[in-house]
């Protein structure tokens, strides 16, 4: 809670400004402005990282008298690393198990989550959020190829499991107003989050149309030994290999040796 009123302290401060350093160009239509930020734009892994928790917080002017603030809708989506993916279908074949179908995604999201104010059915029809892809429903994963159309039984099947994964959510209703104007929202990245950039971008939604917008930049990196251990084997995968092969070699030498003594 004191947490959450230092940031609404600070936004109330910063409102003035057109933007913070962290945040994207997304200019606000029809005299609409909306203001967003996160508490913390890097992440830090480390060995006993077990997930993390961010604030997304806002602030919404609304220049008119007719339509307060709160009669807005907010939607924030934040996605990313975009990474390539290969979807292949198993299929029983005289009681054996194999691969079928497969089908290359140059690059789907890795981390979707959405958070808003409400269900986004009540919010704005579906060809708005098509169009941005907001919501799990208008996520393109594509193949790359305008030739092949992926099919809906395995685009729905990456959903499926990147939602058992935790990576992809919806939160209808997280987004909660703090007085007549500001806005937060709690974002969990759990300890499975890949690693790469991210963008959180925050929708201001009114009479079924977006009418504004911030996007807002967040890393997350490894860092000390495993951030050693993940480049090499990232940027070096042949002599990564090696020095694999060569450990579990000198480790089982070394269990050999001082068994055979006693």
């Amino acid at each position: 809670m004191i947490r959450s009123l230092i940031h609404a302290l600070i936004l109330l401060l910063v409102v003035p400004a057109t933007a913070s350093a962290q945040i994207i160009d997304g200019t606000p239509m029809d005299g609409e402005a909306i203001v967003a930020d996160l508490s913390e734009n890097l992440i830090a892994i480390t060995s006993n990282f077990t997930g993390a928790e961010i604030l997304l917080f806002g602030n919404v002017d609304a220049p008119d008298n007719v339509t307060p603030a709160l009669q807005r809708d907010i939607v924030a989506v934040v996605r990313g690393p975009y990474e390539p993916l290969v979807i292949r279908r198993k299929e029983r074949i005289a009681g054996i198990w194999v691969n079928t179908d497969a089908y290359d995604v140059p690059a789907a999201p890795g981390f979707y989550h959405v958070a808003s104010t409400r269900p986004l059915d009540k919010i704005a029809s579906p060809k708005v959020f098509q169009n941005a892809e907001i919501g799990l429903p208008a996520l393109n994963i594509a193949t790359g190829d305008d030739a092949i159309v992926l099919p809906e039984t395995y685009r729905d099947a990456v959903v499926r499991a990147k939602l058992n994964e935790g990576l992809y959510a919806e939160a209808p209703g997280s987004i909660t107003f703090v007085g007549p104007s500001l806005f937060r929202a709690e974002i969990a990245l759990p300890a499975n989050v890949p690693v790469g950039s991210y963008v959180a971008t925050v929708y201001l939604v009114r009479n079924g149309a977006i009418s504004g917008q911030r996007s807002i930049n967040l890393i997350i990196n490894k860092s000390g030994v495993e951030r050693f251990m993940y480049n090499f084997a990232q940027k070096t995968p042949f002599f990564y290999g090696i020095a694999a092969v060569l450990v579990a070699l000198f480790a089982g030498w070394v269990a050999g040796t001082v068994f055979r003594e006693r």
